[in-house]
């Protein structure tokens, strides 16, 4: 056991605390320990205990006797603080490493990130060993068992298959088919371990057995469910079936190496100062402060603190408002020369019930601080882990993590080598990082009472004439000698005008000491009478605001919102702040923006409960709600003024409308106010008003399509919105926000998930009665088709949108049909039709002025025009779109439009301007920190220098973009290198290699299911099959090329395929054929004067 407490759930249930096992007693209490360790860190309500406790036969005092089995089995642990009562419930305070099931995650965490087969093996290995027998093995049967048994009985099979698959690829194969047969046997449905058995089986040499067992399984599947195996299991079996030599055990091939630097040498890094100000009268605290000092220099004899083989860390420790964040800035300040590469700062909000900042939002932030951009951000916890570590590798940084709720929230953010140092504030002893990280502990208590008196003296002394030492050790002595206290105290003395010292001592001596602030050793009363008398000396005025300031639910306020939260004039408001910092109830943390102390802020909260009218409590905070609201609506009418809302309130609608500079002004309000927005939407979607958490959600994803900052935080958000619409029965909100989130994982391109989503929006609407609802999410659907190659399936989606648009009149959602008609119809290769779309679409803009739309239509015209080979036409519609995108701040679509640009001038021999357009996309990609854009960038950038004949730049472009699509793991921007690379070794006259990247294309192309890519791959087969005189191959390629294509809907790319098609009989000496396949093809492009159609005409001329 390497924490206090050890828990094991991966089998029976059994507890350990300070090593010595407890016997935790059969039945309720294992129920209520066993739930409160699954949902671990987290609130678990009474409602849940209940459910699990009692199914449906709740008994009348239900809660009293869940409240009681809680009781009993803290007195069961004997573990001071484990189970912590919170608003409505209670929560169980472990560290990873405290608990089987999170050490299995962490584990399997592990090996999802080792590239080498050896070394995750061993630790998916690790992670099972955790494993004693079946999960909650002697909990007593009920639905909460089942359910949780099920659930984790998965995690275990997906951590077994994940094994496997390791153990395959060393080669051990044989000695796994025992074990593999049983597996299967006892999950027949299970396809992944059906296709383990059968590649087990055929690298044993074994291929009639493999085969067989694939008949096994299609037997088994088509008799009990009525369906067909996967397409997985499908290509695997007919892989076997013609010895696909893949299949077996090759060497790993070596990593595709980095071209040299063919654009510019890196910007300057950026250096973080992100330490806040030290204090000027800091006092005390000597011998700890050079402690830490030492400790985080490598100074100390200690030889837990080896900092050759890591970075250095202290944690500091203390009850609430005993200076742990002081004392850390302080001794940061001094240390900040050892440490030139910058120093990050965070308060990760541990002390703020439910709020306390994720790894995951932290390591964001402090990837943007050295330099990344939103978009440039891994999506996942550990890709933001590597990449933070890996930037932090050679890099001398000091990190401050202060308000840590548990070691779990910091391990991943403790730079590990050495050089680096992190100080790490708590309020709890963080042992788990002693243990695991050999982080040194320093406790913090009460000053002594020399150093409260020195303390008071320094704030009061400069301005009282005579202070009375008597007097302010006996004010040390209420204050319990805990620096926060006093700092409240000494402003209070500063702020009286009655007549002595004394009678504040008398003040807070007989103060009404209430004991909702329960602190170790009844420091709380103290700080709760200091509070008092800080409140007390207020003006009603101030004290109301101060009141008032406890409903704000985010971590910060800015001075416009508490004017609306309290309905007053700004000029008085900005008074009555000032007030309120001056006698320390509140921190100003810049221009006119505020926050408070967490115990303030519970303080502020509980004085609003007892003196607030609740009517008129609501009002204030659907007043500050109104208020997001209309500031996030004035954004999103900056950034996309043509999206459709639902409905404002009375009140939203009564504020002042804002006026927002321009977009970049927008955007950064939004930037600042992002986790105020958050908590605002998540407070309201659980305690309400419920409108307001979907009105907010509802504008903030302009802010996503443009920036993609709080992405994650943003989609907890827009999902509780959407409970909120469900319970609260209003299927037009319920649509909404299944809009949004739609839309979201598009953006990520997790197609199967936003079209889930997008198919409840249109459910919803339907449900409803909203036509102009179906209507948009009928387009939308389109949208995810497009995405996903399905062009037919998306136009025909598409249309029935604008249909039902154009019936109701509804200008708006028409122009955002007929916009995704273009980029469909162009893709498709219909370009006379997509054209038309465009035109209808500028012609609806007047109505609906928006810059962004308006560039997407220009944008899209000049890809159609391009294809027409209206080059000139084409740099006229791009330069437009490029206004349109740099007014709204849109990087993204501006590099597109680079791309564009510079693709439109190539083809029309202006080589020159396209490589300016060529660098200057690659350019704003860089600085955007859109990685995807880079790939994209760089591809565009070797077609420019392979036209110009510059074969060396055009090869390493092709290279670079190749690799970073692999780190991305990029698909698009992967095959669309490999489709550069192959042209380029098709023109120097290398076949062979030209053959491998197209092939490489197709395959990854048809896996992942992109027909546009899959057609453009098996196209160009066919050519190197047509140059290399294999006409056989050129006709098979040209085929499937041409299936392809009609199976998305794509003319054009069946006109291409159609035209090496007839090359191929024309060249076997089948002339009819050949004229066939040019004539069809002639019928798909439609009669459209561009070259291809030049070149078929010219072809159905020869004799």
């Amino acid at each position: 056991m390497v924490g206090d407490t050890d828990f094991r759930l991966l089998g029976t249930l059994d507890v350990a605390v300070w090593g010595n096992e407890v016997t935790v007693p059969a039945g309720k209490q294992q129920v209520v320990l066993a739930g409160l360790l699954l949902r671990g860190n987290q609130i678990v309500r009474v409602s849940e205990l209940i459910d699990w406790l009692w199914d449906d036969e709740t008994p009348d005092n239900a809660a009293s006797t869940a409240q009681a089995y809680v009781r009993r089995l803290r007195q069961t642990l004997k573990a001071r603080d484990l189970i912590t009562t919170m608003p409505h419930g209670y929560r169980i305070n472990i560290e990873p490493d405290e608990l089987d099931l999170l050490r299995f995650r962490a584990l399997a965490g592990r090996a999802d990130l080792a590239d080498d087969p050896a070394e995750r093996s061993e630790l998916i290995t690790g992670a099972l060993a955790q494993w004693r027998g079946p999960a909650l093995a002697d909990i007593p049967a009920c639905s909460f068992r089942e359910r949780e048994v099920q659930r984790l009985t998965e995690e275990h099979l997906r951590a077994t298959e994940v094994r496997i698959d390791c153990d395959l690829s060393l080669g051990r194969h044989a000695e796994l088919l025992p074990e593999l047969r049983t597996l299967a046997t006892q999950h027949p449905f299970r396809e992944r371990l059906r296709g383990q058995v059968m590649l087990a089986l055929y690298r044993s040499g074994r291929q009639v057995e493999a085969l067989a067992s694939y008949q096994e399984v299609r037997a088994t599947l088509a008799d009990e469910v009525g369906v067909d195996p996967g397409e997985e299991l499908q290509r695997l079996h007919q892989r076997i079936l013609t010895n696909d030599p893949a299949l077996s055990l090759r060497p790993t091939p070596p990593p595709v190496q980095a071209p040299p630097e063919v654009i510019h040498q890196p910007a300057p890094r950026p250096v973080p100062r992100q330490l806040p100000a030290g204090l000027r009268d800091f006092v005390g605290r000597e011998e700890t402060y050079e402690q830490i000092i030492d400790l985080m220099s490598g100074n100390d004899d200690d030889p837990g603190m080896d900092t050759t083989v890591g970075a250095a860390v202290v944690a500091i420790s203390g009850q609430p408002g005993v200076g742990k964040t002081a004392l850390a800035v302080q001794a940061a300040h001094q240390l900040r020369g050892q440490f030139p590469d910058g120093q990050l700062f965070v308060d990760l909000l541990g002390n703020a019930l439910d709020r306390e900042l994720t790894p995951e939002q932290v390591l964001g932030r402090f990837l943007q601080a050295f330099g990344l951009r939103p978009d440039q951000l891994p999506d996942d916890h550990n890709g933001l882990v590597g990449a933070y570590r890996t930037l932090l590798a050679d890099r001398r940084v000091l990190v401050v993590l202060d308000n840590a709720v548990s070691a779990g929230q910091v391990r991943s953010l403790l730079p590990t080598m050495p050089g680096s140092a992190a100080l790490v504030t708590s309020r709890k002893t963080l042992r788990g990082l002693a243990a695991l990280g050999g982080a040194r502990l320093v406790n913090l208590d009460v000053l002594p009472p020399h150093q409260s008196v020195e303390l008071l003296d320094t704030i009061v002394g400069q301005d009282l004439e005579r202070p009375d030492p008597g007097a302010l050790d006996e004010i040390a002595r209420l204050c319990g000698h805990l620096p926060l206290a006093l700092r409240i105290a000494g402003a209070n003395l500063l702020l009286r005008d009655d007549d002595s010292m004394h009678a504040y001592v008398t003040d807070l001596r007989h103060g009404n000491r209430l004991t909702a602030l329960e602190i170790e050793d009844d420091p709380g009363a103290a700080v709760r009478a200091v509070f008092d008398l800080s409140y007390l000396t207020l003006k009603p005025e101030a004290a109301r605001l101060f009141r008032l300031l406890g409903l704000v639910p985010g971590p910060d306020f800015s001075r416009h919102a508490v004017a609306v939260l309290a309905g007053l004039p700004g000029d008085r408001t900005d008074k009555l702040l000032a007030e309120l910092a001056t006698a320390s109830l509140i921190q100003r943390i810049g221009s006119h923006r505020f926050r408070f102390h967490d115990l303030l802020r519970l303080y502020s909260q509980e004085r609003c409960q007892i003196e607030e009218n609740k009517d008129e409590s609501d009002a204030a905070r659907a007043r500050l709600f109104a208020f997001y609201v209309r500031r996030l609506d004035a954004i999103a009418d900056v950034l996309y003024g043509t999206w459709v809302r639902l409905p404002r309130t009375e009140l939203e609608e009564s504020l002042p409308r804002p006026v927002f500079a321009d977009a970049t002004a927008a955007v950064e309000w939004m930037d600042q106010e992002g986790p105020n927005i958050i908590a605002a939407i998540l407070y309201a979607a659980g305690n309400g008003p419920a409108y307001a958490a979907w009105h907010l959600v509802e504008s903030l994803r302009a802010y996503l399509a443009t920036r993609g900052r709080y992405r994650a935080e943003s989609l907890v958000a827009a999902r509780a919105a959407l409970h909120a619409a469900r319970v609260a029965n209003e299927p037009d909100a319920e649509a909404a926000m299944h809009h949004v989130i739609g839309s979201m994982y598009l953006r990520v391109q997790e197609l199967g998930k936003a079209l889930e989503h997008l198919v409840a929006e249109l459910d919803a609407y339907t449900r409803a009665g909203s036509q102009a609802g179906r209507a948009g999410a009928m387009i939308s659907i389109g949208t995810i088709h497009q995405a996903d190659g399905k062009l037919r399936a998306a136009a025909e989606e598409v249309e029935r949108g604008v249909r039902l648009a154009e019936e109701h009149g509804f200008d708006s959602i028409r122009l955002f049909g007929l916009i995704n008609l273009t980029i469909i119809e162009e893709q498709r290769g219909r370009l006379d039709r997509a054209e038309r779309y465009a035109h209808d679409a500028l012609a609806l803009l007047p109505s609906s002025p928006s810059p962004s739309v308006e560039g997407t239509t220009r944008a899209s015209l000049g890809h159609i025009m391009v294809r027409q080979g209206r080059y000139d036409e084409a740099v006229v519609q791009y330069d437009k779109a490029l206004v349109c995108y740099r007014e709204t701040g849109t990087q993204h679509y501006e590099a597109e439009t680079l791309r564009g640009l510079a693709d439109a001038n190539r083809l029309a021999g202006d080589h020159a301007a396209s490589l300016v357009h060529a660098r200057a996309s690659v350019a704003l990609a860089a600085q955007s920190g859109v990685e995807q854009d880079q790939v994209d960038a760089m591809v565009t950038l070797s077609a420019t220098h392979q036209g110009m004949g510059d074969v060396d730049d055009a090869a390493a472009c092709a290279r670079k973009a190749l690799e970073l699509a692999r780190r991305l793991s990029y698909l698009p921007g992967e095959i669309s290198a490999l489709l550069r690379m192959a042209s380029q070794s098709r023109e120097r006259g290398n076949l062979t290699t030209a053959r491998e990247h197209a092939t490489n294309a197709v395959e990854l192309s048809r896996d992942a299911e992109l027909l546009g890519f899959e057609g453009r791959s098996e196209k160009l087969l066919a050519w190197l099959a047509y140059d290399a005189g294999d006409l056989a191959a050129a006709r098979d390629h040209a085929e499937k090329a041409l299936a392809v294509n009609r199976s998305a809907g794509a003319q054009f790319g069946q006109a291409q395929a159609l035209h090496v098609l007839g090359l191929a009989w024309d060249a076997d000496g089948d002339r009819a054929t050949a004229r066939a396949c040019w004539e069809e093809a002639l019928v798909c492009i439609g009669g459209l004067e561009i070259p291809n159609a030049d070149e078929l005409r010219r072809l159905l001329a020869r004799p």
